[in-house]
């Protein structure tokens, strides 16, 4: 028989949905103000009324605006983590970077709020120190990612696929061009190019890419 004091039945658990909705429709709301105002000019209280809680309610859930940016952050990061990860690990290692570069472009496309909030922070730096731990441990992340694509680089440099090119500034040049490109979309005026020009120049300079590195099967170099 269960006791009157058990609280781990359906009716205990009810607070603890209605607080993880409240916090997935703060993060929601923060999300959407840090990409529309910045977020140094995104307050609390913005924040709050966008989500229909109190200010309280906020610092509850986050006790600060360092760990509000930094859930948003998060969640941001494991989208593009997943994405990225999602490379199918048997394919050959070149073809693993490429398609690594093709799973980037849509998580850009398919979600560009995330998108901004891990690539275009340079749009919005945060001039507070508080932020400064915060934004080490984005770069981090970050640096984790674009080190995989750069190591399955080195191993198609290796095993004879690709050119012997320094992996190191040939991902730095992939990596950038990868966000420069998408963030021509996010341009407000009259060069800004639509998610379809996106798409047809990332998969146009993934090809000429390709090309440049691949070492033709009649190259000594193949071989060696």
């Amino acid at each position: 028989m269960t006791s009157a004091a058990d609280d781990s039945g359906p009716r205990a658990r009810r607070p603890d949905r209605r607080r993880a909705r409240t916090r997935r429709t703060i993060i929601a709301s923060a999300l959407g103000l840090f990409n529309e105002r910045g977020v140094q000019k995104a307050t609390i209280d913005d924040i709050a009324a966008a989500a229909g809680v109190s200010p309280g309610a906020v610092y509850f859930h986050f006790q600060s605006k360092e760990g509000l940016y930094l859930a948003v952050i998060d969640e941001a990061l494991a989208v593009n983590t997943e994405a990225m990860t999602a490379v199918d690990r048997s394919l050959p290692p070149l073809e693993r970077v490429l398609e690594a570069g093709q799973a980037y472009m849509r998580f850009a496309l398919e979600h560009p709020e995330y998108f901004r909030m891990v690539a275009l922070r340079v749009l919005d730096p945060q001039t507070d120190p508080s932020m400064a731990d915060v934004e080490a441990r984005v770069a981090a992340r970050v640096e984790a990612l674009v080190s995989t694509v750069e190591r399955d680089l080195a191993e198609a440099v290796a095993d004879g696929t690709v050119r012997a090119v320094p992996t190191e500034d040939a991902m730095r040049f992939l990596w950038g061009a990868w966000n420069g490109v998408t963030a021509l979309g996010f341009r407000p005026d009259r060069l800004r190019l639509t998610p379809d020009e996106v798409r047809r120049a990332l998969t146009l300079g993934q090809s000429l890419m390709e090309a440049a590195l691949r070492v033709p099967e009649t190259d000594p170099e193949h071989s060696s």
